[in-house]
């Protein structure tokens, strides 16, 4: 039977191979905003592509926007839609946070289809690069990462209220188990129907093959039960000293890091409320952060194998070293109990012993390929020290060509892979240079690795996403095989039955999500539009304002270019402040030329009294700014780090009568943003004083003092002040140019250039 293809405007000839269910698809999100929920390795690109084909037919002057949560992820999506969308190469670009932002401004304006990461794109919205009133579709790939403050909600409320011809598009394997979740993530991304799809949905089902799931259950060896008795043991030894005080802490075998981490949480809380907490809390506060070590030492030793546990161990005291390890940690290692049980783990490295996930592993792969010399395995862990291991392990069989594929990040003594080395490694894993692929997280989400004959789960994973992820490398086009390793009586054993129940709920939540009343979305729609208007009228000042203020009437702050990845600049952009980012000497936030915010959240606040930042920071904005203003965010402070509370009263203290600076309290970000609203607004409306950087005193050069002083001028901002010493070379040159002259350099209109020559010819007279 002859293959059919697509046949519409802008795709490509015979580039995409026609299955009903995406082109019906298709057709529903180009009608309306709509979550698409599809398993990994069914197409979820492929529709996003038509999609955007019919918004740009029918709106030919638009955009269209993806966005993905990695650069490795934008570069692929950038390849396929080149190879399938008829637009010219440079209509269709990818840009992420390694391009410069003048660039990324640039290619922008030129571009028909633009594949970013949110991060990049978020940044550059904040500081008004660009909007997004011309783009006619955005798509959120990995559409479960919208809650909290990932970009893609701030995004997604930016687009709400820009966007002229508005179409949301989410994709996903998983968008979560439970219906709030679910709810939550079309919430935060303004989508308002759910079209899911599985292997057994009945318009899918003839463009599925097989997958057959095996699920191995593991016992675990006598010698790895005898170091984890030393672990349970000494586990013991932590946590009946907290139950002798009253706190309720069940067995070390049935405890969770979670119960432990909300346990620290409780006991602070607790420090918090004394003005000379009892001396046992700290001790609490110690035995649970050991303990918190010993459970995470059992899951590795449990379900990763014994030399990424040492590797771990090792890492440790790297901490210790650093000088980076709490006192529970230091405790720890010095225990005879716990240095029992590390020589006991290196006598057994020593004489060869090791995970029976790892001869299990070599008879399975060995058993793949004796059937089939030509095929694909991919092998996932959780650790990338498992990953290293599971690597030497197999290169032990003679057929077997093995890669490890990992993220980016590097740390002591293993260096993550560039986006180049993860290209050339899944080039070589697609071109059969290997064989074998042992990845981590990196290797579930969304990259274009080619289908595999076999896939095992090394470990098993606590949540739905990655779960679906794993499973979907295989059984696309030919019949594919899934392991799951289960050790039992281990974390694996938990995870594994964790997401089965979770996968078990997931149709009955989409279900619910899909059956919602629409009256209840429209109203939701309403307060969020209530919402949406208080906040543009709160942004853009009064009527009056704007008349004594003219074209400068909107608000400018001037941000530490370390705040970007932070709430606040995101809630000021919703505030229609005009932010510029700079990299700052002094503050995080400057308001006018005489007033600088340091910002510090409750956490951080504690911390850095602790390593003795804070005073020296406040010192300097003291000095260099007339009137500093610190502002602490968040609802705890004291009780955080087991810090006695007298230390922190004493430091408020200091800050508000020695150095004089006011300190004003917020609960979140969007508190802190209106703060900062707010004092501008009295700064640049009433005061008419705009944000100006000052040079720390002892540290300004000629060229930024010059600049400073230029910038003293209305309009005139450091940006405008460098473009005029760039032309003219000295300011003696700047202040003798005419108001033509001074308009031939970008920025400065008739406006500024007239505001210049007169205050330079007006006489000055007191009062």
């Amino acid at each position: 039977m002859k293959q059919k293809f697509v046949n519409m405007p802008l795709i490509r000839e015979e580039s995409i191979v026609y299955r009903a269910y995406q082109v019906n698809l298709a057709e529903i999100a180009n009608e309306k905003d709509t979550l698409i929920v599809l398993s990994t390795g069914l197409g979820k690109t492929v529709i996003a592509a038509l999609v955007a084909a019919k918004r740009l037919t029918e709106y030919p002057d638009s955009k269209v926007l993806f966005l993905a949560p990695s650069r490795p992820l934008v570069d692929q999506q950038a390849r396929f839609l080149r190879r399938t969308v008829s637009l010219s190469k440079n209509e269709i670009i990818c840009l992420t946070g390694q391009d410069s932002p003048e660039k990324r401004r640039e290619q922008w304006n030129q571009a028909k289809i633009i594949v970013m990461t949110p991060q990049a794109l978020q940044n550059d919205l904040i500081q008004g690069s660009y909007d997004l009133s011309d783009v006619s579709l955005i798509v959120y790939d990995e559409a479960h990462r919208g809650v909290g403050n990932y970009a893609y909600t701030f995004i997604a409320e930016i687009y709400e209220k820009q966007g002229l011809h508005q179409r949301s598009l989410g994709l996903t394997a998983s968008p979560g188990h439970d219906s709030e979740h679910i709810k939550r993530v079309c919430g935060n991304l303004k989508l308002e129907a759910v079209e899911a799809r599985t292997e057994k949905s009945p318009d899918v089902k003839e463009y599925i093959v097989s997958i057959d799931t095996n699920v191995q259950y593991i016992t675990l060896t006598p010698e790895i039960e005898t170091l984890r008795d030393l672990l349970y043991s000494l586990l013991e030894d932590y946590l009946n000293p907290i139950r002798k005080y009253g706190y309720s802490v069940p067995s070390g075998h049935r405890l969770s890091k979670r119960e432990i981490l909300e346990l620290q949480r409780n006991v602070r809380r607790e420090i918090g409320s004394y003005t000379k907490p009892p001396r046992h809390l700290y001790l609490i506060i110690r035995n649970l952060t050991a303990a918190l070590r010993i459970v995470h030492l059992l899951e590795f030793i449990g379900t990763q194998g014994l030399t990424p546990t040492l590797r771990y161990i090792q890492g440790v005291y790297e901490e210790i070293r650093n000088k980076k390890g709490s006192k529970g940690v230091k405790d720890l290692v010095s225990r005879d109990e716990f240095r029992q049980f590390e020589r006991l783990l290196e006598v057994l490295i020593e004489k060869g012993h090791r995970h029976p996930k790892a001869d299990l592993l070599l008879e399975i792969v060995n058993e793949q390929l004796s059937i089939d010399l030509d095929s694909r395995i991919l092998i996932f862990t959780r650790f990338r020290d498992t990953a290293s291991e599971v690597v030497r392990t197999l290169e032990t069989l003679p057929d077997v060509r093995a890669s490890r594929f990992i993220g980016q990040s590097s740390k002591t003594g293993d260096k993550g892979f560039s986006q180049r080395k993860q290209v050339k490694v899944l080039d070589g894993f697609r071109n059969n240079e290997y064989n074998v692929l042992v990845a981590t997280q990196v290797g579930e989400e969304g990259l274009d690795i080619p289908e595999c004959n076999l896939v095992i789960f090394y470990d098993c994973v606590p949540s739905v996403v990655p779960y679906i992820q794993r499973r979907g490398r295989t059984g696309r086009h030919a019949p594919g095989r899934v392991v799951i390793f289960v050790a039992k009586d281990t974390h694996d054993e938990f995870y594994h039955w964790s997401v089965i129940s979770k996968l078990k709920r997931m149709p009955k939540a989409l279900e619910e999500v899909g059956g919602d009343e629409r009256e209840q979305t429209r109203l939701d729609h309403f307060i969020d539009q209530e919402d949406t208007r208080e906040e543009a009228e709160l942004g853009s000042g009064t009527r009056e304002e704007k008349q004594v203020m003219g074209s400068e009437s909107r608000i400018q702050i001037i941000v530490d270019s370390r705040e970007l990845p932070t709430g606040v600049p995101r809630e000021l952009a919703k505030l229609d402040v005009k932010i510029t980012s700079e990299s700052l000497n002094v503050g995080d936030y400057i308001i006018s030329d005489e007033v600088a915010v340091e910002r510090k959240e409750t956490g951080d606040f504690v911390q850095s009294l602790i390593d003795g930042r804070l005073f020296g920071q406040l010192s300097a904005l003291r000095s260099t700014y007339l009137r500093p203003v610190l502002i602490i965010e968040g609802e705890q402070l004291v009780g955080l780090r087991a810090v006695n509370p007298a230390s922190i009263y004493g430091a408020l203290a200091s800050i508000a009568i020695r150095l004089r600076i006011p300190i004003l309290w917020t609960r979140d970000s969007r508190e802190t943003a209106n703060v900062l609203y707010r004092l501008a607004h009295l700064e640049q409306i009433s005061e008419r004083r705009m944000p100006r950087t000052r040079p720390t005193e002892g540290k300004a050069t000629d060229a930024e003092t010059l600049e400073y002083i230029l910038a003293g001028f209305p309009g005139v901002d450091t940006v405008i002040s460098r473009a005029l010493l760039n032309e003219f070379g000295t300011l003696g040159r700047v202040f003798n140019a005419s108001v033509k002259e001074l308009q031939k350099v970008k920025g400065v209109g008739p406006k500024i250039a007239g505001r210049i020559k007169r205050l330079l010819e007006t006489e000055y007279r007191l009062g």
